[in-house]
């Protein structure tokens, strides 16, 4: 019987592993396999070597093939020295390789080599990220690993762009780093498409590419918030689920002043299914001492990035959404620590509806308020800025309406409105709530306009379930929802002390 038996069948299984090594991920891959693979890119190899050797040893007389063999039988010490393999090696892989992935013929001869082999092999290739496009070879930022509607030519976008979420969070990221020294930026393997390319440039001793482990960041920053700085953490809201358990056990329970910076939150549409950033408010909901901000326009994202690196003895949380960040929404008064957007006619002694307006659904929800005003309801609009904790001050304010109505980029399950909903039972406040938010499930791959059609996230579809509310308490008529839309996005709608969902 053999002494390892597991390796025994392992070994004998045929796996082709294909290893496509162009240097980048979203940018130039760095750490200890990255390094590995460097090595082995600018290496002639072993097999070539062995074939030369082999060349010349065979027109040596005598001697010559008896040290080809010897020679060949210390394979392994040979291959660690003329190329480094030993990690594959000791992993039982056969490594073939570095092939020219855009030889075909080279790389058929090697996939068919590693196919006899029988056991597991890796098969090297190098490519070249955007090979055969101009404008895709001379890009340092990301070689176009996600684009838009662009000129074949030129490679520019068709379209020029306006100032976006994640460019304000870069911009205003260097002015703090300019103002404080303590503050550092970790990134995973995504320094351009989160925004911290301009303060790597200015700082580059402050910033910490974690590569694509999103949970060591999470630790690296518990770590160097404990050492006295102050880490902001940007990555893509979706992300952050590969992270829960250090956001919880490792930045949380320790009070670690580490502010994260959610980008592409709510629904991005097509970065695709995976990329919607809808689960990061509920995830995050159940972490003690943890507080979340949504800033709804440019000039928020300033404001509330500040706030949240003030915060030293617990996490902090920034979220927002993908694209281009429209003209700022201004406050017409505050209650408590919230915005109030919208307020109805001083002479309405009570008001309808409290509309809790969550990050950069601000705009939809002013005009679901100008819609409900043109069927003589009365509403209230609240940014909360910060959706945990809830705002002391919210329940008063509810108490003062009719009906209360959250609408919010994340899913309904365990999202800002079920923390509204528990908010008020916790302060006795009896009143109908209306939670819009994404459906629990996976959404599918359209324009987010598209998207948030389907779902029922609009201000008309959301006006008409909120007038069909307002109907019934009213009584004037039994149901005007529409079923399909309040499936989609509300449910029906309850009293704050009910269960939901």
């Amino acid at each position: 019987m053999s002494s390892s038996p597991g390796r025994s069948v392992r070994s004998s299984r045929p796996l082709v592993i294909v290893v496509n090594d162009n240097e980048r991920s979203y940018a130039p891959t760095i750490g200890g396999l990255a390094d590995h693979l460097a090595t082995l890119r600018t290496t002639d190899g072993y097999e070539r070597f062995l074939a030369r050797g082999k060349d010349l040893l065979e027109r040596t007389p005598v001697v010559g093939k008896p040290l080809y063999e010897t020679l060949h039988g210390a394979k392994k010490g040979l291959k660690d020295f003329i190329a480094p393999q030993g990690m594959f090696e000791d992993l039982g892989l056969k490594y073939v390789g570095p092939i020219d992935g855009h030889d075909l013929e080279a790389l058929e001869s090697a996939l068919q080599r590693a196919k006899r082999f029988g056991g597991p092999v890796i098969v090297h290739c190098l490519t070249e990220k955007g090979r055969g496009y101009k404008p895709a070879e001379q890009d340092e930022a990301d070689r176009f690993h996600g684009i838009g509607v662009i000129h074949p030519d030129t490679g520019l976008p068709v379209a020029a762009s306006g100032a976006d979420w994640t460019s304000v969070f870069g911009e205003e990221m260097v002015k703090l780093g300019r103002e404080r020294g303590d503050i550092v930026a970790i990134t995973a393997a995504m320094l351009q498409p989160v925004g911290l390319q301009k303060f790597a440039k200015a700082f580059p001793d402050r910033v910490y590419d974690v590569g694509i482990a999103e949970q060591h960041g999470a630790v690296s920053a518990a770590g160097l918030a404990t050492g006295g700085l102050h880490p902001v953490f940007a990555l893509y809201a979706t992300f952050l689920n590969r992270a829960f358990d250090q956001v919880l056990m490792d930045v949380a329970l320790h009070k670690c002043g580490v502010t994260f910076v959610l980008d592409r939150s709510g629904v991005t549409g097509t970065d695709g299914a995976s990329h919607n950033g809808m689960w990061d408010m509920s995830l995050l909901q159940i972490v003690p001492g943890l507080r979340i901000a949504a800033p709804r326009d440019a000039d928020q994202v300033r404001a509330q990035l500040r706030e949240a690196v003030e915060v030293d003895d617990a996490p902090t949380v920034v979220r927002y959404s993908k694209g281009a960040v429209g003209p700022a929404v201004e406050a017409v008064g505050k209650v408590g620590g919230m915005d109030v957007l919208r307020a109805p006619d001083a002479t309405v002694p009570s008001p309808d509806v409290l509309l809790v307006s969550v990050g950069a659904l601000a705009p939809m929800c002013l005009e679901i308020a100008a819609l409900l005003d043109k069927q003589g309801i009365s509403t209230t609009v609240v940014d909360p800025r910060w959706v945990k904790p809830v705002d002391a001050a919210l329940p008063a304010l509810a108490a003062r309406h009719r009906v209360v109505v959250t609408v919010e980029d994340n899913i309904r399950t365990g999202g800002v409105g079920s923390a509204v909903a528990q908010a008020l039972r916790d302060a006795g406040v009896d009143l109908p709530l209306r939670d819009f938010g994404i459906p629990e499930r996976f959404l599918d791959h359209a324009s987010r306009k598209e998207v948030m059609a389907e779902i029922g996230l609009t201000a008309p579809d959301i006006a008409r379930q909120v007038t069909g509310l307002v109907a019934r308490i009213d009584g004037r008529f039994e149901d005007t929802a529409d079923p399909a839309g309040a499936a989609a996005v509300g449910g029906e709608a309850q009293p704050a002390e009910a269960a939901r969902d």
